[in-house]
């Protein structure tokens, strides 16, 4: 798998053993969605895998990027790939079960806020995004200039809208769905 566009382009990434990852075509097709938000923005990555889509947002201009990821095997693998594009020093790791690390972003005194949320459990854990897009808006990590994008099986619908956040496009990728939403 590469990086398909940008700085990192045509960079080598590793794919864990036992992740299904976003494919070239879908992060293509989500980042032609959401290349307003991309250029210097504030990035988070939650179950981010291998990396792919923060590493792909890093690449298309992004300024930072925080990956959130608990397994680790998949937490070696990231950092390897973080270390073939160059961008340890835009990125960081949080090695923790997603709802932890959210708490950790909103404490301390310094609340991280995000431009782009990137959210892609795995497939079976479909109550994750509730509880994720919950916890954004509870701990303030996001506000109205942010964009979630939520990369789902297409058979498992999302809701229109979570708490403030509403669903603003919906798309199909064979059997993939990606929906992004904006506080309205």
């Amino acid at each position: 798998m590469k990086i398909t566009s940008g700085r990192y382009k045509y960079r080598n990434i590793e794919v864990p053993k036992g992740i299904r990852p976003t494919t070239e075509k879908v992060r293509e097709a989500v980042f032609s969605m959401i290349n307003a938000w991309i250029p210097d923005a504030e990035v988070l990555d939650l179950f981010a895998g291998s990396g792919a889509m923060g590493l792909e947002a890093l690449s298309r201009g992004a300024a930072r990027c925080t990956f959130v990821e608990s397994n680790r095997q998949n937490q070696k693998v990231l950092l390897a790939n973080i270390d073939n594009c160059g961008a340890g020093e835009v990125s960081r790791l949080i090695a923790r079960d997603f709802t932890a690390a959210l708490a950790e972003l909103a404490g301390g005194g310094k609340r991280s806020r995000f431009d782009v949320v990137i959210i892609d459990p795995p497939y079976e854990k479909t109550d994750y995004y509730d509880t994720a897009l919950q916890l954004l808006q509870d701990y303030e990590l996001i506000d109205d200039a942010t964009i979630v994008v939520c990369e789902h099986l297409y058979d498992n619908k999302l809701l229109d809208t979570y708490g403030n956040l509403q669903k603003i496009k919906e798309k199909k990728y064979g059997t993939i769905g990606v929906d992004v939403f904006n506080i309205l």
